[in-house]
C-alpha cells in the first residue's frame, strides 16, 4: 500500500482552479460597486459636481425640468456611485474621450 501516488483521472490540475479564482473576482468586483454600469450615455462630469476620482461617468437619468442629472460616476475610493447631480457639469464626452476608453 505504500507505493508510489498516482494521479486520479479527473483529479483538478492548477489551471482549472485559476479559472474559477478569475471568475469569482469578476464577480466580486461587479457585485462590490466597482464597475461602471453598461446602461447610460458616457459623459464628462465637472469636478464642480463632486470629488470624483475621474470625470468620467454615465448619465443614467434626468430630471422633468432637466435641471438634475442622475449619474454613475467613479469615487476617489474607487467605488461607483449614482448621484443627482446639477446637469450644468455633465457634459457630452468628445470623441477622443470615448475611443480612449
Amino acid at each position: 500500500m505504500g507505493g508510489p501516488l498516482q494521479r486520479r483521472a479527473g483529479a483538478v490540475d492548477g489551471s482549472g482552479m485559476r479559472g474559477t479564482a478569475i471568475l469569482v473576482g469578476a464577480a466580486a468586483l461587479l457585485l462590490s460597486g466597482c464597475l461602471l454600469p453598461d446602461r447610460g450615455t458616457p459623459v464628462h462630469v465637472d469636478m464642480r459636481a463632486g470629488e470624483f476620482w475621474s470625470g468620467r461617468g454615465r448619465l443614467l437619468e434626468v430630471s422633468d425640468d432637466q435641471s438634475r442629472c442622475r449619474v454613475a460616476v467613479r469615487h476617489r475610493s474607487g467605488y461607483v456611485q449614482e448621484r443627482w447631480v446639477d446637469c450644468r457639469f455633465v457634459h457630452a464626452r468628445s470623441a477622443s474621450d470615448s475611443a480612449a476608453r
